[in-house]
């Protein structure tokens, strides 16, 4: 088992688990839970460093009713990967057409997918592979920044670029960040978050550089067609609060007016506006709508959750639905149409669980993303979908087709619009909403220009409260709100907590596997569900349940929760709490059960401003307290290192929080989303060897000792041995080891590429399917029934006479007891390894080769080298005859070997025959699965889902996809059919007999003094041609090479017809130059 276990560990190393930017592979701190990464049911992530890459970035922008996206770094990433290819099956890649280069006419779908870079078809843009991230996961109607920046820039005076670049100025001057110059105008900036860094850096990219702030100054450098400065005085800062939810600074203007800009959540700035009244009423039409989006797409979910159970219940003996992976073999006659239909299915029943459910007709209509919502247009929507390259667009789906055609329309916005306050209410919060769901942070900007006696008399008040001795904070905050009122509204911002890469398709995939993830972070409760939302830990149709002591009753607020999960009327569910009310709900044993309950009965689990025993605490209750729980703690800091030493498994992250996490984990990682390969792939690789192992090394153990227990019957139960004492010590440390060690070591019962395409494989080792009570009987039953057989034949056809003696105990002839027991012996060896190398190994290699010569090939050596050896005096001599036995006396009989592979058979033909009717009348879903793997479209299919997992190995080590394997088939044969029909153009030229006498002459002039000739050949059926040249030496081939050029500009000169005469032999020299022909040379004639 530890030889097993620790080749295994070696294994991991994995190069798709490798991180090039980092330089970080996977590091294994152990193996003696390698089982255990294929049984995990719960995972417990951080957030910061794990999901997130600790970086934010601006994204989307709201302004006078308008969208607006930047996306500078994500096309510039995108251009990074624009070489890189992607698989694609021929009929999404030729648009449902055949392709002539193609070997099969049948390919599994005739719907054409959309490509992960742009909301094109992916037959126009399969060559692209880049993985979505979470802005490009969903298209954006509006326009990017430059166009705004350029129609501010074309348009200067119009009420929109006003508003714009008003709306830029409160970005760059809202904030209370400080630029340091490191001198060369490399200005980098103390910022007290990253909000407001990523608010700083946007409005540079917009042209708005802040370049100084001290003295109460701020200098701004603008960059438009003239570039100029701007310096504004900082006449006061009130500082966000988490109670107050927001920031404001005011500001005198360049024109010596006062203005208050004020940014922050926008259920408290509107609240603040000037027209209140009007924009609560437009956020309560945008919460209608959503809500009502909601509903449908909850509904909607509950449907096809119905459906799928259905179908599973419908085939109790198959987890994965057969009847929804089409119509199988044996219903249809046509063998074509069965296998067309049998692919169909697949790429059915692959898309419906790569697609998730959201209805964006619904949601993201035109009229709110429109810079000119007077004239509407075709914007190419596609339904969102949710996995890998399945119907992903990005969000610079309108790179080449943006929504505002300036040419086409002539304006790029309406102006009119402006100036409409509800309309720019409403499309305003719609945006924001949108940009919520999309899991992006949102502020409100809101502004208003006070007069110098309304200045005065709040900085008055306000001085008094800041140099308070009493209530220092709260009277703060009391002058706050009476200068943060009647603001305008400028317009909102949505700002990007950027995920790793691949986090959110990986969380999708680990919940397809029947995994659980947590999020358990110390941040505040609006950051952690936003991650949640980005990270598809938070659907939008999902029902939040958050619980708060400070809202009542936490008992009661349990009992409820729990009642609406177990209605099943919520089709996903997310629980939210924070760590204040998990201290008060772990204070007491009755509330800890009660939140337990709830907690497995949910989706997902986001645990907020948590501390490290929290977390460890919450690892610990599900660990101890749920049957059959696995659990796996994932982080990256020190404060990650209890709950990572709590759970199961624990992984460290080698992120920028330094190696604490790292060296305290059983495995450590470098990005979250190598998880994915870890669990699904290498962990039930790991346990499906680890029971196969078991399994074998208990049957093959029964097999054999029960040939012995068979045996006392006829020794009257003396305890005689049926096997030498020598023979017998070997028979598990040299014969019959490496059969279950290569079995454990390196079995692959389905490929890397199915197990990621189908995570819903990985609940083999959840539900204990291999190795339990009922698989340990059926393996004892075969073992007993194989026993029987095998000493039976032996018997029956070779024992007879061998328990009787003649002239001395136990011999009679060549036909002793040493015999039998050796043919026995050998039945099992051949068998245990028969079964455990041909019949229970699926993914065979060189290996069975050499576990076959360490294996049986030493038993007979063996048998051989002992037989020669053997002292004829020993006590065991009198028995046992092993003197000269295998090559002079039974060996020589042809009944013993004839005997032997009799038993052999019989017993091979049993195990065959049963797993052939298990296979058929209840087949598994490996057994499933393998046999879709035989066909190459399917097979292509899986590896088209997980091209994203695997690429790292294709694109560095020797490994191919199926899919490269046959484009490098179709490129060789398209080069040979180019370089025939380039033959065939060339024999249909016009020859005349001169031009063949002028050939024959001119290849007798080559013949050398040493006889060596030149001949031409008729052409050969199927290559069209058939050439053989025989040349004497290079200095031969140079004169001739020469003489042919005098010859050819002769002809030149001498007209048209002489140059016909010399087509054939010129014809002959073109094709020597291109390579067709075989060179003969010197004693090859002979």
């Amino acid at each position: 088992m530890e030889i097993v276990k620790l080749v295994q560990w070696w294994l991991l190393n994995d190069i798709d688990m490798y991180d090039q930017a980092s330089n970080t592979p996977l590091e294994a701190r152990t193996s003696t839970i390698n089982e255990e990464l294929g049984q995990v049911s719960h995972i417990f992530s951080d957030k910061t460093g794990t999901l997130t890459n600790n970086s934010m970035h601006f994204r989307k922008i709201s302004l006078a009713g308008t969208a607006w996206l930047h996306d500078r770094d994500l096309r510039e990433e995108e251009a990074k990967h624009a070489s890189r290819e992607k698989l694609m099956h021929k009929k999404r890649n030729l648009k449902g057409k055949r392709a002539a280069s193609r070997r099969s006419t049948v390919s599994l779908t005739g719907t054409t997918r959309r490509s992960n870079i742009s909301g094109i078809n992916a037959s126009e843009n399969s060559h692209r592979l880049a993985r979505p991230r979470l802005g490009q996961e969903k298209q954006h109607m509006g326009g990017r920044v430059e166009d705004m920046l350029e129609y501010i820039h074309r348009k200067p005076n119009t009420l929109f670029a006003r508003r714009a670049r008003f709306f830029l100025t409160a970005i760059a001057l809202c904030h209370t960040c400080v630029p340091e110059n490191n001198g060369d105008d490399n200005i980098t900036f103390q910022a007290t978050s990253p909000d407001e860094l990523a608010l700083v850096k946007a409005a540079q990219d917009f042209g708005y550089h802040l370049l100084d702030r001290h003295d109460g100054r701020m200098t701004i450098k603008v960059l438009s067609e003239d570039v100029h400065y701007e310096t504004y005085e900082v006449l006061d800062v009130v500082e966000f609060s988490s109670a107050r939810k927001r920031m404001s600074i005011i500001i005198r203007m360049p024109d010596n007016r006062i203005c208050v800009f004020c940014k922050g959540a926008d259920s408290t700035i509107i609240n603040l506006l000037r027209l209140a009244d009007l924009a609560r009423s437009k956020v309560t039409d945008v919460e209608r709508r959503a809500n009502q989006r909601k509903s449908l797409e909850a509904g909607e979910a509950m449907r096809r959750k119905s459906e799928m159970q259905s179908r599973k219940n419908s085939i109790p003996r198959l987890s994965m639905s057969r009847t929804s992976m089409g119509t199988l073999p044996g219903r249809r006659s046509s063998l074509r149409s069965r296998k067309a239909s049998l692919r169909d299915g697949i790429d059915n029943w692959l898309k419906e669980r790569e697609t998730d459910v959201e209805l964006r007709n619904q949601r993201d209509s035109v009229q709110f993303y429109s810079p000119r919502p007077s004239v509407q247009w075709d914007m190419h929507l596609s339904p969102r979908t949710s996995t890998q390259h399945v119907g992903r667009a990005s969000l610079g789906y309108l790179e080449g087709q943006s929504s505002i055609e300036a040419d086409e329309l002539g304006e790029v916005v309406e102006e009119a619009m402006v100036i409409n306050d509800g309309l720019v209410f409403e499309r305003c919060f719609q945006h924001i909403n949108d940009f919520a769901t999309d899991g992006l942070r949102t502020l409100l900007y809101g502004s208003r220009y006070l007069t110098e006696e309304e200045y005065h008399n709040w900085k008055t008040i306000y001085s008094r409260a800041t140099t308070s001795l009493v209530d220092r904070q709260e009277r703060i905050e009391e002058a706050a709100d009476m200068i943060e009122t009647q603001f305008e509204l400028v317009g909102a911002t949505a700002i990007e907590d950027r995920l790793q890469e691949g986090v959110p398709e990986a969380i999708d995939k680990l919940r397809r596997a029947n995994i659980k993830v947590w999020m358990l972070t110390g941040d505040k409760r609006e950051t952690a569900i936003n991650v949640g939302k980005s990270a598809r830990l938070v659907k939008d149709y999902s029902t939040i349940i958050i619980l708060d002591h400070r809202m009542g009753d936490i008992v009661k607020q349990l009992v409820e929760s729990t009642q609406n999960l177990k209605s099943g009327e919520i089709a996903h569910s997310v629980i939210v709490v924070d760590g204040q009310t998990l201290a008060a709900v772990e204070s007491e044993l009755t509330t800890k059960t009660q939140f337990l309950e709830l907690s497995v009965r949910a989706n997902t689990v986001i645990c907020c401003r948590a501390s490290p025993s929290q977390k460890a605490s919450l690892v610990s209750s599900i660990r101890h307290n749920v049957k059959n729980a696995v659990t796996l703690a994932i982080g990256d800091g020190a404060n990650d290192i209890a709950m990572i030493q709590e759970a199961h498994v624990g992984i460290g992250i080698t992120g920028k929080e330094g190696l604490q996490a790292a060296r305290s984990s059983d495995y450590s990682i470098a990005q979250f989303r190598f998880l994915l390969k870890l669990l699904l792939v290498h962990g039930r690789w790991n346990y499906d060897r680890i029971c196969k192992y078991t399994l074998g090394t208990f049957w093959k153990e029964f097999l054999f000792y029960l040939t012995q227990a068979l045996y006392q019957r006829w020794n009257g139960y003396t305890g005689t041995s049926l096997y030498e004492s020598w023979s017998l010590s070997m028979f598990n440390s040299l014969f019959t080891s490496l059969p279950v060690i290569a079995l454990g070591a390196f079995e692959k019962d389905l490929a890397a590429s199915t197990l990621l395409a189908v995570p819903e494989l990985y609940t083999f080792g959840q539900r204990n399917q291999g190795f339990n009570i009922s698989l340990y009987l059926f393996w004892t039953f075969t073992a007993t029934c194989e026993a029987v057989i095998i000493y039976f034949t032996a018997l029956g056809l070779y024992g007879r006479d061998a328990i009787p003696s003649s002239d001395r105990p136990g011999v009679s002839g060549t036909n002793d007891l040493f015999a039998m027991g050796a043919l026995i012996y050998s039945a099992c060896v051949i068998i245990i390894f028969t079964k455990l190398q041909f019949l229970e190994l699926h993914y065979k290699t060189w290996t069975v080769v050499i576990v076959l010569i360490l294996s049986v090939g030493t038993w007979f050596f063996w048998n051989v080298l002992f037989s020669s050896i053997y002292s004829t005096t020993s006590d065991s001599a009198v028995i046992y005859r092993v003197r000269d036995s295998l090559l002079h006396r039974f060996g020589a009989t042809p009944l013993w070997w004839l005997t032997l592979i009799l038993a052999v058979a019989s017993a091979v033909l049993f195990e065959i025959t049963i797993k052939a009717v298990k296979a058929g009348l209840a087949p598994s879903d490996v057994d499933v699965f393998q046999a879709l793997e035989r066909d190459p479209e399917v097979k292509r299919r899986f590896e088209e889902a997980s091209a994203e997992e695997l690429r790292a190995g294709w694109d560095r080590g020797e490994k191919k996809s199926s899919a490269e394997i046959e484009r490098e088939i179709v490129e060789k044969e398209r080069e040979e059919k180019e370089r025939e029909e380039h033959v065939r153009e060339l024999l249909e030229r016009p020859r005349t007999m001169e031009g063949q006498k002028s050939m024959m002459t001119a290849t007798e002039t080559g013949l050398g003094a040493e006889g060596v000739r030149r001949r031409t050949s008729m052409p050969v059926a199927g290559l069209g041609i058939g050439l053989e040249a025989v040349d004497s030496s290079e200095e031969e081939a140079k004169e001739e090479q020469q003489e042919g050029s005098t010859a050819a500009a002769a002809t030149t000169a001498s007209g048209p017809s002489e140059r016909a005469t010399t087509r054939g032999s010129l014809d002959v020299q073109e094709l020597f130059t291109k390579g067709f022909g075989v060179v003969w040379k010197g004693a090859e004639l002979k």
